[in-house]
């Protein structure tokens, strides 16, 4: 798969993400994808760069019950769209 091919996926996958506040973290944006963390970490990069991602904070429950702010990414786009 072309680079260009995975940098279109991360930003569609954030674009139609059926979270609450329209934000997905690093780990579900790698199994969304079925691709591992750190592919991941280095699209979002390169989107973030572009202007079309941009790094948020979300509240997310964590595995002990708490929840908590964790941070998460989400498409400009959709965000600017709220």
């Amino acid at each position: 798969m072309k680079e260009s091919e995975l940098l279109q996926q991360v930003q569609d996958a954030l674009t139609v993400t059926d979270t609450e506040d329209g934000a997905m973290t690093v780990i579900q944006l790698a199994e969304a994808l079925n691709i591992s963390a750190e592919k991941v970490r280095i699209r979002l990069r390169k989107l973030i760069a572009e202007g079309t991602i941009e790094l948020v904070r979300v509240r997310r429950r964590k595995m002990n019950g708490i929840i908590a702010p964790v941070v998460a990414y989400a498409s400009v786009n959709k965000r600017e769209g709220d």
